[in-house]
Order: structure tokens, then C-alpha cells, then sequence
């Protein structure tokens, strides 16, 4: 007897996946393949990594375009961790500089005056700052020059001197904001009995001491360190996006910092003085919120020694609040007048990787993992259990 096929759902010989027969079958729709999906998904900005098999793929002129591509982002891969290379060797000079002048302190005479005389001690601190900060970092410039990666430092005044006046006010509102985060942190390590043996300034005893701080503090640092972190490492990276150039000339900033206190304070701090250096194209405008910021302890250190502890006190917490008012008012005008800023959009000639693979690429070269450890050594040296005396 002839087995007639069973055009019934329920028949054996569906399920054995013959097809059945009939014009009132609905063809099976197909499973889109790779190339279908990507081509479906993909957007026309953006990287054109293919995991699949694109439209084109054998086409020549497209096979071509993949791998200039390519090629670019290794190419970008390549300098920006040279960049990290070349950083890493800049903080160890710097610390290998600070490690030499600490031995003067190990001498009699020298750790006397260094702990007695606070004119001393802030023309010490004066020293220190030029020969190793600046010291480092312009044997860095060189050598980034030399490697054709230092871009031309905006000594310029700004021209906008509105933007300026309200990123000047954002700068030092955030770095008084970040002052008190800083404390905070701080607090909360010593809930747990973690101590920092970092110590502020000593109260001055004479008008001379007063000038010395106010030299060592608020004119002196804030020259040289912008001169370095916003001048030298920050233009360097800029080519390579705005943003990836302020976090990591704000890391940076942080890290080299070198105790716990500090570090946190630097890196925040980093962030607002590393955006308005780049929105006002002027080295000038980061170089007055740094002095803004170490001048209100410096002034606090002259009421002080003309009045006392209660007036200097009031002189910062009033100072302080007023300043973070001034920043917020600054912040909600700047976002007005300034709505259409583009200072962070600007991705440089590397759109081809995200911040965070910039960042890691940067960090990630063995020079500047054995410099972000030595520094990280250092401030974890300086922790201790014993609660600091008053």
C-alpha cells in the first residue's frame, strides 16, 4: 500500500522536518544572519569594527578603509602610551629630586631650623617646589618636544573676560567644595583609626613669616605647578580629547601629591582648574584659582598671628561658604550664557577610542605603574594608627 504523506500538523513527517505540501503553507521566515544585524545596528558615526560579514566586505575600497582605520587607532594606541611613558619617567625624576633634598632635612642644623624657623621652613618649601616640580617637569617638556608631543602652553591672558571671571568663581567655589569633601574623607579614615601624620602650616611668629607663607603658598605653587600639570602634561594630551586631557592631567595632579590627604583634594581640584585652562585657552586663569585657593590659608594663618585662632576660623568658614555661593551662582549663569560650549565634545584627532580606553592606555605603561605604585608607597607610609597631638 503506498504511504500517502499526511498533510496534518500532527504528522510524522513534519516532525521528522519534511515540508508539507499545499498552498496555504506560510513560508519560514529566516534568521537574519551577522552581517544583516550589524548593518542594521550600526550607526554612521563611531568605529566600523566588523564581527560579522558587512555588505561589501570583499569589496576593496571598503576592505581598504578598515584598515586605515585600524591602523589609525593602534597608531593612537601607540603615542598616548608613550605620553604614559614618558609622564611616568617625569614623576620619577620628581620623586628621585625630592628624595635627594630630603636628606638636607636629615642633617642637625637643617631639620632644627626646618621645624623651629617657619621663615625657613617656607623658603625650604619655596626650593623644593622650583627645583623638583619644576626641575621635572621641564626635563619632561623636552623630552615631549623632542617627541614632537608637547603642544605650544596658552601663556596668553584669556580674551573672554566674562567666561574667565566665571570660571574663576566656579574654580574656587569647586576647590573649596573639594577642600571639605577632602575633610570629610578624612573624618570617615579616622572613625576607623586610620591617621595621616600630614600637618598644615605652623602659626606664623613674625610679619616676616607672613610674607614667606604667603610666597611659599599663593605665589610660588601655583606658578610652577600650572606651568606643569596644566602647561606641560595637559596641552601634551589635548590632541588626544579634552576630557581624557583634564582627568588624567587631574590624576596626575593627584598622584604626585603624594600623601592621602592631599591626593583627593588635588585630583577634584584638578578636574575645575584643568576645564576652565581649556575653556579660556589661558594657563592664566588656573594659575589665579590655585593662588585664590592656597591664599585663603594663607590668610588664615595671618589673622592668626594679628588677631587669633577664633577670628582666623570665622575668617574660612565664612570665606569658605561665600565662595561655594559664588561658585553655584557662576556654575547656573555659565550654563546660560555659555549653553553651547563645546570645550568637553571636543574629542581631538582620536574619536576612535573612549575615555576609558585613553585613560587605561595612558596608565598602563610599565614606567607609569612603578610610579603610581612608589607614590601610592609613599602617602601609605605616611598612616598611622596613633592619633596625631594637638
Amino acid at each position: 500500500m503506498d504511504n500517502i504523506p499526511n498533510n496534518s500538523p500532527n504528522s510524522a513527517g513534519q516532525q521528522m522536518g519534511n515540508l508539507p505540501q499545499g498552498n496555504n503553507y506560510a513560508p519560514q521566515t529566516q534568521t537574519p544572519s551577522p552581517a544583516e544585524i550589524y548593518n542594521a545596528n550600526t550607526t554612521t558615526n563611531g568605529p566600523q569594527y566588523h564581527y560579522g560579514a558587512p555588505q561589501n566586505f570583499f569589496n576593496a575600497q571598503y576592505l581598504e578603509e578598515q584598515r586605515k582605520k585600524l591602523l589609525e587607532r593602534r597608531n593612537h594606541e601607540k603615542i598616548i602610551k608613550s605620553l604614559g611613558t614618558s609622564t611616568g619617567f617625569i614623576l620619577l625624576i620628581l620623586l628621585g629630586i625630592s628624595f635627594l633634598l630630603s636628606f638636607l632635612l636629615l642633617t642637625p642644623t637643617f631639620s632644627k631650623l626646618y621645624e623651629t624657623n617657619l621663615t625657613f621652613a617656607s623658603a625650604f618649601g619655596i626650593f623644593y617646589s622650583v627645583i623638583s616640580v619644576g626641575g621635572a617637569f621641564f626635563i619632561g617638556s623636552k623630552i615631549l618636544k623632542s617627541q614632537k608631543l608637547l603642544k605650544s602652553t596658552p601663556y596668553n591672558p584669556p580674551k573672554d573676560k566674562t567666561k574667565t571671571l566665571l570660571l574663576i568663581l566656579i574654580g574656587f567655589g569647586g576647590c573649596l567644595l573639594a577642600n571639605y569633601i577632602t575633610v570629610f574623607l578624612r573624618a570617615f579614615g579616622e572613625g576607623f583609626g586610620i591617621y595621616s601624620d600630614y600637618s598644615a602650616l605652623e602659626d606664623p611668629s613674625s610679619t616676616l613669616d607672613i610674607i614667606m607663607i604667603f610666597i611659599g603658598t599663593s605665589l610660588i605653587p601655583p606658578l610652577v605647578e600650572e606651568f606643569a600639570l596644566r602647561g606641560v602634561l595637559l596641552q601634551s594630551l589635548r590632541k588626544y580629547g579634552n576630557l581624557f586631557a583634564i582627568v588624567t592631567s587631574a590624576f596626575v595632579f593627584g598622584v604626585f601629591h603624594g600623601n592621602a590627604v592631599q591626593m583627593p583634594f588635588a585630583f577634584l581640584c584638578g578636574l575645575v582648574i584643568g576645564y576652565a585652562v581649556v575653556a579660556t585657552e589661558s594657563l592664566w586663569t588656573g594659575v589665579i584659582i590655585h593662588g585664590l585657593m592656597n591664599g585663603m590659608s594663607a590668610i588664615s594663618s595671618a589673622l592668626i598671628y594679628y588677631f587669633d585662632e577664633y577670628v582666623s576660623n570665622t575668617f574660612f568658614y565664612i570665606g569658605s561658604a561665600v565662595g561655594i555661593i559664588a561658585g553655584i551662582i557662576g556654575i547656573i549663569i555659565y550654563l546660560t550664557k555659555y549653553k553651547n560650549d563645546d570645550t568637553l565634545k571636543d574629542n581631538g584627532s582620536c574619536s576612535d577610542m573612549t575615555l576609558g580606553e585613553k585613560f587605561v592606555k595612558f596608565n598602563t605603561s610599565p614606567v607609569m605603574i612603578a610610579a603610581i605604585i612608589l607614590y601610592i608607597i609613599q602617602a601609605v607610609s605616611q598612616l598611622t594608627t596613633t592619633p596625631p597631638t594637638y
